[in-house]
């Protein structure tokens, strides 16, 4: 998968373009890039019943054909960019702008344990499905950790390939700050869809019906 990544990563390098001149093409920018992360504040939710959670689930496609929630893990993760520009003035009256400071944030937003209010605490059934949807978070969680390293190299090298670009009035400053962001947004986004994807693969290794089998013969 590593692999993979790196070949995604080496294809949106190659084919970035920019909206520039000559002038502004030539100059050397060395943004301040910042990528920041958070797992975010994980939240128990005992209010639900096992049909609400199936409702839930299938809306979500988080459950397998024909089986019933007694248990949830939900968790959004969020890609957000946050630019500051600065503003270089020619001598031949156009103005190259670039960019000055990039924060880049990938993380989860609201991960979210759901357990069956029609479960016992401290039963059998309670403890495993607990640690199913606790099993999930920690998926969550290391798979972002694993990926977030290379996600960092990469948006950097990805990024700094974006040459500046200029403008001819300072009033234009707004449309070339959304431009940079839409630029970077095409050509990040493909690797945070990855890091998605990834994230749903190792999810599927524990949502399979032979382990939901397996977990509902603990308590027999």
């Amino acid at each position: 998968m590593k692999k993979l990544f790196f070949i995604l990563t080496l294809l949106l390098f190659f084919t970035s373009s920019a909206l520039c001149n000559d002038d502004c093409s030539n100059l050397q920018t060395y943004p301040n890039i910042k990528v920041i992360s958070s797992y975010g504040k994980l939240i128990y939710d005992h209010n639900k019943s096992k049909e609400e959670l199936t409702y839930l689930a299938e809306q979500q496609n988080y459950l397998e054909k024909g089986l019933f929630a007694n248990g949830l893990s939900t968790a959004n993760l969020n890609f957000d960019i946050t630019l500051k520009t600065k503003t270089i003035s020619l001598s031949d009256g156009v103005y190259c702008v670039v960019p000055d400071e990039i924060m880049l944030f990938l993380g989860f937003d609201a991960p979210i344990i759901y357990i069956s209010k029609e479960l016992k605490e401290n039963s059998c059934e309670y403890n495993i499905v607990l640690r199913h949807e606790k099993t999930h978070q920690q998926i969550n969680k290391k798979t972002l950790e694993y990926y977030l390293p290379l996600f960092k190299s990469a948006s950097t090298s990805i990024i700094k390939n974006i040459k500046p670009s200029f403008i001819k009035n300072t009033e234009d400053l707004n449309n070339i700050t959304n431009y940079y962001i839409q630029r970077y947004n095409q050509k990040l986004n493909p690797l945070v869809d990855f890091i998605k994807n990834e994230i749903l693969k190792q999810q599927q290794k524990l949502d399979n019906i032979d382990n939901y089998k397996y977990e509902n013969s603990l308590c027999n």
